[in-house]
């Protein structure tokens, strides 16, 4: 309980965040069901929102939400002393992979979660703020299509995208997630933009 109560104070103070969860999930590996709980509270804001990134479907997050905790679950006799954070991501991501692959044998691609209601609700659901109606729809707009084009990005391009701006990782943790080098993310960031770039001038300046 004394750790418990030196991990509510260290709530605020990064490096000692980090830390705090690399502990805390080493007392549920020894099997204290609390530990997890904690780990779960702290990380389903973050880990929904990159789930809901990768999927646009609601149900498909929820279902990815819940599959990474049981892997993460099954998996935590291989953890070593790393930070917890990029270990959840990574698994998230290779768990999307594998749903994705499975999705595409059964379906066309993405093309029907593109034009769902689901990514254009998001768009309503966060836009706000005071702008003039013509400013809001403008903003709407973008973000619609910005959504709808880094969902179209191939898979080595969109996972790194939706990482660095969505979840805001640094292209070290990408790397670690997707177990390539860093110079590889960096790239393949850079591929996305100037895709994107070309899109949204074709389609905002015509």
């Amino acid at each position: 309980m004394n750790f418990y109560r030196h991990y509510s104070l260290c709530i605020g103070k990064e490096d000692a965040f980090v830390c705090a969860h690399d502990e805390i999930f080493k007392l549920f590996i020894k099997g204290d069901r609390q530990a997890m709980s904690i780990l779960v509270e702290t990380y389903k804001r973050e880990l929904f929102n990159l789930c809901f990134r990768l999927t646009f479907n609601k149900q498909d997050a929820e279902d990815l939400f819940q599959q990474t905790w049981i892997k993460a679950t099954k998996n935590a006799s291989r953890y070593e002393h790393q930070s917890f954070k990029p270990w959840l991501f990574k698994i998230c991501v290779n768990q999307y992979r594998d749903n994705y692959r499975q999705y595409v044998k059964r379906k066309k691609l993405m093309k029907e979660d593109f034009e769902s209601t689901s990514a254009k609700d998001y768009v309503l659901m966060t836009a706000g703020g005071t702008d003039s109606v013509e400013e809001q729809y403008e903003r709407k707009h973008i973000q619609a299509l910005l959504i709808a084009n880094i969902d179209k990005l191939p898979q080595p391009q969109k996972v790194p995208m939706v990482l660095y701006y969505y979840q805001q990782m640094k292209y070290s943790d990408i790397a670690g997630v997707l177990g390539v080098p860093e110079g590889t993310v960096k790239s393949r960031i850079n591929t996305a933009k100037k895709k994107l770039k070309g899109v949204l001038e074709s389609e905002l300046y015509v």
